[in-house]
């Protein structure tokens, strides 16, 4: 009876422990497979995310190309006008210089490439 008592006091704790990390594994595996199915969420959402940037990414590069139309179209007006200022400029200078103006209107018309 000795002998089954020793041989009992040895199996039991041994049970308990292959039990104990049995119970371990299967907790150790749930984790893992919830973290893998976490991550798994992440990274759909980080690419939805991600589709949704470029999208607006795309957008704001159309918008930047149509203010750059706009602003070369705004430039091309601006010198249009300031080569008509000149223009305007020389002719009343030709005329102060000629007489044609009234008595003491010496006015500068802009400095145009002066």
């Amino acid at each position: 009876m000795n002998k089954h008592l020793s041989l009992i006091v040895t199996i039991v704790p041994l049970v308990i422990v292959f039990i104990g990390l049995i119970g371990w594994v299967m907790t150790l595996r749930n984790d893992v497979t919830t973290g893998n199915k976490e991550i798994s969420g992440l990274h759909r959402e980080i690419e939805s995310l991600h589709e949704r940037l470029n999208e607006e990414f795309s957008a704001l590069n159309l918008d930047v190309d149509v203010m750059k139309g706009i602003q070369s179209l705004q430039e091309n007006e601006m010198r249009t006008i300031m080569a008509d200022h000149s223009g305007f400029a020389d002719v009343l200078d030709e005329l102060g210089r000629s007489g044609v103006l009234p008595a003491g209107e010496r006015r500068i018309y802009g400095n145009y490439g002066k």
